[in-house]
């Protein structure tokens, strides 16, 4: 008399009966009907995440990734991404899990955790969280060079100036200064 019955995603919420019979094996055969309620509740699933796999980039470029989740529960619940942790600049939008990064010059070199979680609408509200890396790599920039402006004088006298240059890199780059061209 041992039944077994485990309800499926689509069959909570629900009520159902269960009806029973019983026959004995007498003559004539007889038997007993018996009903009893199942009222079967629905149980809030953890969401799945999937972020990307680890990136690489360049420091000073958009880095634009999409993490995508799902909610097994049916119906399914609403879903909203957060970000845990990351380094400064990182934009995720909440509905759509669109993370957005242009890191600055003195973010790179480094390598970095980004942890992103979403989060369910159910009861209890449920989340999953996963992370990805992103190595920025750096990236040499032009050193801005300032020379003076032009000059007038005499022959037969010395012309002293000063070239002044500037390294946008961080940390600078040293900097050294060399003749082009110019009279002999």
């Amino acid at each position: 008399g041992v039944l077994t019955w485990t309800p499926g995603e689509d069959q909570g919420p629900g009520t159902n009966t269960i009806t029973v019979r019983v026959y004995d094996n007498g003559s004539p055969v007889l038997s007993a009907t018996n009903s009893f309620v199942v009222v079967v509740t629905e149980v809030n699933r953890v969401p799945v995440l999937t972020v990307p796999g680890d990136q690489t980039m360049a420091e000073m470029t958009l880095l634009t990734v999409t993490n995508t989740a799902s909610d097994p529960d049916v119906p399914a619940n609403t879903l909203r991404f957060g970000l845990v942790s990351g380094p400064s600049g990182v934009s995720l939008d909440a509905t759509n899990g669109v993370l957005t990064w242009t890191p600055g010059e003195d973010q790179g070199p480094s390598t970095n955790t980004i942890t992103v979680r979403v989060y369910d609408n159910g009861v209890p509200v449920l989340s999953a969280t996963n992370s990805f890396v992103v190595v920025v790599n750096e990236v040499n920039r032009v050193p801005v060079l300032t020379v003076p402006g032009d000059q007038t004088m005499a022959e037969m006298t010395l012309l002293t100036v000063t070239n002044t240059a500037s390294d946008p890199d961080v940390p600078g780059n040293v900097l050294r200064f060399g003749l082009v061209s110019g009279p002999s």
